[in-house]
């Protein structure tokens, strides 16, 4: 700028003068932004005259700044690289190095000053600097100061990261002194407002013994580096705690105020309130600064203390499986215990879970449930964490509706629907299940779900409490009325030890609590899962498994899905079910798929009963839609009742229509493999027999929808060789056109579906009549709804529109029909059109067609068809049931 502004009076033009006013003005600004802006990105603060546990505190980045920069100008490549780059982290580390070297000139000059008689001038010490001083002698060179944050589990990784950090750098660490017992975060409400309840940190934690295993564990770490200087102080001499907590925190803090106070060998800087993933680079910059500050004094006699007050250290190291920081915080983990309080409080749950087994097995056997195997040689218990109280709903509005390029949509999910989670994923009723919760029974028996993540029309949970024997801590504990509040956490500790030691655990992955048992888990190889489906945030960004713990893709096994419809619960006998019963063995002798059957059948119905003791995983469902959907075939006419074999019979057609509420019944999976009844598994069927093992293998490692990988169409699941909405292989004929498809056999999109449910169901009911342009029944529905349409024209026909079905195909191997010529290769049956019991056999035996509808394709089945070799098989299966 001054060069500018002196060609500009040489040249003597009133242009170069004005010039040199902007450029003057221009480069002034320019500084004061530079210097503004260092200031806010270093964001430490210089603490040495106020008390280190006082909230106020005076801003050290700017004054910093100026002297840094004027240091640094030169010859510092990671300067240079904070104005290439733009990394604050760069700027912190020379913000925290600067401060660090400064400490240790002034040591050096005091040193030399001792050496030449200075001493003799010196005013003596103050008898509080002197205690001080002593006090002093049990803080490590280095050490780190943490808080915790937020609830029970984000104050337990905020410890956890905090101390893993002191192990990294060789610093000991001191503890907070309180921690909140109420951590509950509203978003629309300032947190300085609510009540706390700050209590002693050793009132929820074990201190000793996590004291005991920090200073093995620091012992174990340095003493393998013993040519790195913090050995010296973790493995060699003097053992100094790992740890100082409760008064001895207090002590030292007061200790490291009075001589900050008088500059006496202490520094103590604050983190700001920069990116948290940048603490440990930036502390490895102090420390590399410090130990070198050593040296050059000559040895640790005499040498500063250095305290770096870190505030919450919630997610401040990145936890990696990849790397040591993995084995270090669950090796902390393991020594960071409840205090006995919690403990007595969690084995009085447990007794009383205890005493429920004979009932859940008794309510169990109703529903068809053999007693669950021993685990341990006891029955055990399962947990769920389910969060549905109001401060998790603001929550999960405020964070679906964060825009930060992360894949959010599983914040509430199936909150609702949770019964049929644990039913579909295998959660047995005959374990007494403990509902770890803020809500009463009486809560839980009206919660609803409001607002854009809402469940509309759903009220209460009681079908969870009808179908598994649930406990709550009230059944137990005498709750305060604000326990919820108040001791919020404490109570949070209660459920932890509860998950723990669970057989099964359910949560929520959005929930940190959640989250971080379900890794934990995953490391001892005991089953757990997540009922709102897609990711884990927990494990994706901060505790990150070398595994994905979201829900797959492409989930194998494949869940296979029917729907059966039973007017007469007691009736069992009819040709629906014998072929739900051949489809049942069939796909338990030939396949992996795990089944799962929605019917209106009750649960304590032989039907249902039949089902549960052969394996399938039941969803109790009657749909709104029922009563209305029979009057319609009820009130049809002869005509049009011969349009299809199903539309004459009611109770058929409720069955094949039960098929559209598969989306939205709560199943965690991407992708399910839906039949009619009417079919017979002859192979194996999974992704490999789907798509083809190149295309599998392509995809499986592309396709990530619940980390958003993959989908298209303004967010919609679909890509390649996966259905948009779903896939279907031809009717009668071998064809591959969509407009031939059907529906007998489908891969069904659940993401896609379940977005167009609303409309889907609305454009059903909107008509009067059940027939479409694409055809009757839910297939024409399917056809018409799910399709794209394109007009033509010519002189001859004029204008011509056309429905295009938007399906991928499925090889006709997945739904080969009966009248088609024997392929070995087939893997499901589908008696499409005539029944073996009906149709077939009468036709086989008497030559009678019971339907004048199926004459053709009876007459096709006896002359190049397979039917009656497969009535065969299908028979063999229906005896053998």
């Amino acid at each position: 700028a001054r060069a500018m502004g002196h060609r500009g009076m040489m040249e003597g033009s009133s242009r170069g003068g004005r010039r040199r006013r902007r450029c003057l003005a221009c480069a002034a600004l320019c500084a004061a932004l530079l210097l503004f802006a260092a200031g806010l990105c270093v964001g430490f603060m210089h603490v040495a005259q106020d008390d280190t546990r006082s909230h106020a505190r005076g801003l050290w980045g700017v004054h910093g700044a100026r002297e840094l920069f004027a240091s640094h100008v030169a010859d510092n490549a990671c300067h240079q690289s904070c104005f290439v780059d733009k990394q604050c982290t760069c700027l912190r580390e020379i913000a925290v190095v600067q401060e660090v070297r400064q400490l240790f000139e002034e040591s050096r000059r005091k040193k030399a000053d001792l050496g030449i008689g200075a001493a003799a001038d010196r005013a003596a010490p103050h008898a509080e600097e002197t205690a001080a001083a002593a006090q002093l002698e049990g803080l490590a060179p280095l050490a780190i100061k943490i808080e915790v944050c937020n609830g029970l589990i984000n104050q337990r990784i905020a410890l956890l990261e905090g101390i893993a950090l002191g192990v990294i750098l060789g610093a000991q660490v001191l503890l907070p002194v309180h921690m909140p017992f109420n951590g509950v975060e509203l978003p629309k409400q300032p947190t300085r407002t609510m009540d706390r309840n700050l209590q002693r940190l050793e009132r929820m934690f074990d201190l000793d013994a996590l004291q005991a295993g920090a200073t093995e564990l620091y012992r174990d770490h340095w003493c393998k580096r013993s040519d790195e200087p913090a050995s010296k102080t973790w493995c060699h001499g003097f053992q100094r705690p790992a740890l100082l907590y409760g008064n001895a925190t207090e002590a030292m803090e007061d200790a490291i105020s009075i001589l900050g106070r008088k500059r006496r060998n202490v520094l103590s800087l604050q983190w700001g309130a920069g990116a948290k993933s940048e603490a440990l680079s930036v502390l490895e910059a102090a420390q590399r600064e410090f130990y070198a500050g050593v040296a050059n004094l000559g040895g640790d006699a005499g040498s500063p203390h250095v305290l770096l007050d870190l505030g919450c250290t919630l997610f401040s190291l990145a936890v990696d499986e990849t790397t040591e920081s993995w084995s270090i915080f669950w090796r902390l983990n393991r020594h960071l215990k409840h205090e006995s309080d919690v403990h007595e409080q969690a084995a009085a749950v447990k007794a009383h879970l205890a005493s429920l087994v004979v009932a859940a097995q008794e309510k169990a056997a109703t529903f068809g449930f053999a007693a669950p195997p021993l685990e341990g040689g006891a029955p055990g218990y399962n947990v769920l964490h389910l969060r549905a109280e109001e401060d998790w709903q603001l929550h999960c509005v405020a964070w679906m509706g964060l825009r930060d390029g992360n894949h959010r949509d599983n914040c509430m999910n199936n909150t609702m629907l949770v019964h049929n989670v644990l039913l579909s994923e295998g959660v047995h009723p005959g374990v007494p299940l403990y509902i770890a919760t803020g809500l009463t029974r009486a809560e839980l028996s009206a919660v609803r779900i409001e607002g854009p993540l809402g469940s509309p029309g759903l009220v209460g949970l009681q079908p969870l409490f009808e179908l598994f024997t649930v406990a709550l801590k009230e059944d137990v504990i005498d709750l305060h009325p604000s326990w919820a509040t108040e001791q919020r956490e404490f109570y949070a500790a209660v459920d932890y030890e509860l998950a723990q030691g669970s057989r099964t655990f359910v949560g929520n992955s959005v929930s940190s609590f959640s989250a971080f048992i379900i890794i934990d888990r995953y490391r001892h190889s005991r089953p757990s899962l997540h009922y709102n489906g897609g990711n884990i945030p927990l494990a994706e960004d901060f505790v990150k498994p070398v595994k994905s713990l979201s829900v797959p893709t492409l989930r194998q096994p494949l869940k296979w899905v029917f729907a059966l419809n039973v007017n007469n619960a007691s009736d069992v006998s009819n040709t629906f079910w014998e072929m739900t019963k051949v489809a049942v063995i069939s796909a338990k002798r030939q396949t992996d798929l795990v089944a799962v059957c929605v019917t209106t059948a009750p649960p304590t119905s032989p039907v249902a009963q039949w089902l549960v003791g052969h394996g399938v995983r039941v969803i109790y469902h009657r749909p709104t839609w029922a009563d209305e959907l029979v009057q319609r075939v009820e009130s049809k006419g002869a005509e049009e009742k011969m349009r299809s074999h199903l539309s004459a019979d009611p109770d058929a057609m409720l069955g094949t229509f039960l098929r559209i509420e598969v989306p939205v019944l709560g199943l965690l999976d991407e992708f399910v493999l839906y039949t009619d009844v009417d079919v017979m598994f002859t192979g194996h069927v999974d992704w490999d027999v789907i798509l083809g093992q190149d295309k599998y293998s392509a995809l499986r490692g592309s396709t990530d929808f619940a980390r958003g990988k993959g989908l298209s169409r303004g967010g919609r699941a679909g890509v390649r060789d996966l259905p948009l909405y779903f896939s279907a292989s031809s009717e009668m004929e071998k064809s591959r056109l969509p407009g031939r498809l059907n529906a007998g056999v489908m891969l069904l999109n659940m993401r896609a579906l379940r977005e167009s449910y609303d409309a889907f169901r609305d454009f059903i009911f909107s008509s009067s009549s059940l027939d479409w342009p694409a055809g009757p029944g839910d297939q024409g529905a399917y056809k018409t709804f799910y399709s794209e349409t394109s007009v033509t024209w010519s002189e001859s026909e004029g204008r011509h529109t056309t429905l295009t079905p938007i399906a991928s195909f499925l090889p006709f191997e997945l739904n080969w029909k009966t009248y088609w010529p024997r392929n070995d290769f087939a893997r499901i049956i589908h008696f499409h059109g005539p029944k073996c019991q009906s149709d077939i056999i009468p036709y086989k035996t008497r030559a009678e067609v019971t339907m004048p509808v199926f004459e053709d394709i009876l007459e096709d089945c006896a002359r190049n068809g397979d039917c009656y070799r497969l009535c065969e098989e299908f028979f063999s299966y229906l005896g053998g049931g």
